[in-house]
């Protein structure tokens, strides 16, 4: 941690960084001609097919795996940079700070996670970041968390959707709410639905969402009236009808140590608008909703795919989280966090309700309340899990 943090403070989080980036590196990332280049879609089985060597000059990064098939990817130096330039544009556009103060909430181990006493954060010395951790939330612990929050005053927090969107379900109910002068919450790396991300600005204000993925071919990122813009700078982006809906297909231009044409990302979008149109003045292409990727669906014993199934749960009083974990072709298990002081078998009923107006009785539902719902490895929180389809864990 303490040589980490320090590299990271010379390299990415000071002021002399912050404004080369903000200011001096948008010559070398001009907006794009988006030119389609003329090859059939690509996606994660034919690049770990060409079993690609790490060329030098490259790190190497990981895709997640959510859908059982992790992959190595690799990065040229300016993919670096790019990707750096990405963030601190985004936090530019929306006015934080030079140098900010920032509160992390992404997935970081602090402690042993049989370790339910405070504190559940830790400093960084040199940048002054502090992290916390997202596997000891709880309606218990939640109060610490808020405290430290308070204390720490922090510009702006840096968040997994699924973990802010807990906090703020837990801070409503405590009838707490920043007391200082806050930038707001901006966060990445999981789906974070519409309904999650009102939540979340009732408790902090402005919340602002980054879509991409680690094979770094698409980027976009939300404006102060929730729509996803396309950053034309970052790559050449399609938007490709197929059975399913309109997914997001990518092609990278600024990473040559693994160059990526017409990757198919797997994720799906609604509400197109190629015009740009948005009252913000950003004329780039823009969506309005980002879904999950190919594993957040169910699949049902005649074929059909179910997705949005977050939509199922709004407006159902006492529930914190939820999980749908689909363990064969006939049964669906819904694992529960309960608010306190909720009864568990109303909810049930009210989940069951939900449930069976979008999958009908084709599924037998088996409810298991659980005091937390297990994040992977890296700390995110899957939705849906298929383990007929070959995801046998949650902690991939």
């Amino acid at each position: 941690m303490f040589v980490k943090d320090f590299l990271w403070l010379l390299f990415k989080e000071n002021l002399l960084i912050n404004w080369v980036y903000r200011h001096m590196l948008g010559s070398s990332f001009p907006v794009l001609q988006q030119r389609v280049p003329a090859c059939e879609l690509s996606d994660k089985g034919s690049y770990k097919a060409s079993k690609l060597k790490k060329p030098i000059f490259s790190v190497a990064g990981y895709t997640s795996g959510t859908t059982n098939q992790p992959m190595t990817v690799y990065r040229s130096v300016k993919s670096i940079l790019l990707e750096e330039y990405m963030v601190k544009t985004f936090l530019a556009l929306h006015r934080v700070p030079l140098k900010a103060k920032i509160a992390v909430l992404r997935g970081d181990m602090i402690k042993a996670s049989t370790d339910n006493t405070p504190p559940f954060w830790r400093f960084a010395p040199f940048t002054g970041r502090v992290f916390f951790s997202s596997f000891h939330l709880s309606p218990e612990n939640v109060p610490a968390y808020l405290q430290q929050l308070s204390k720490e005053k922090p510009d702006i927090i840096m968040a997994y959707p699924s973990s802010i969107t807990f906090l703020a379900k837990q801070a409503k109910l405590l009838g707490w709410v920043p007391d200082w002068s806050f930038s707001g919450v901006f966060t990445s790396s999981e789906t974070f639905t519409p309904e999650n991300q009102q939540i979340c600005r009732e408790v902090f204000g402005k919340v602002f969402d980054h879509y991409g993925q680690a094979e770094r071919v698409a980027a976009l990122q939300q404006c102060a009236f929730g729509h996803y813009h396309v950053r034309e700078d970052y790559s050449v982006v399609e938007f490709v009808d197929d059975e399913h809906g309109t997914k997001i297909v990518g092609t990278n231009v600024h990473n040559s140590a693994m160059p990526l044409r017409r990757y198919d990302t797997g994720d799906y979008i609604e509400g197109l608008n190629k015009l740009g149109n948005c009252p913000c003045g950003n004329h780039a292409p823009y969506v309005t909703r980002i879904l999950g990727r190919d594993d957040d669906y169910l699949l049902l014993p005649d074929g059909r795919h179910i997705g949005r199934m977050d939509v199922a749960f709004k407006g159902i009083a006492g529930l914190l989280e939820c999980q749908l974990v689909q363990a064969d072709d006939k049964t669906l298990e819904v694992h529960f966090v309960l608010e306190p002081s909720h009864d568990p078998a109303q909810l049930e009923q009210d989940l069951a309700a939900a449930l069976q107006q979008r999958v009908g009785d084709m599924l037998d539902l088996k409810f298991i309340q659980q005091r937390s719902i297990a994040r992977t490895k890296a700390g995110k929180f899957r939705s849906v899990i298929r383990l007929n389809a070959g995801n046998s864990s949650v902690s991939n």
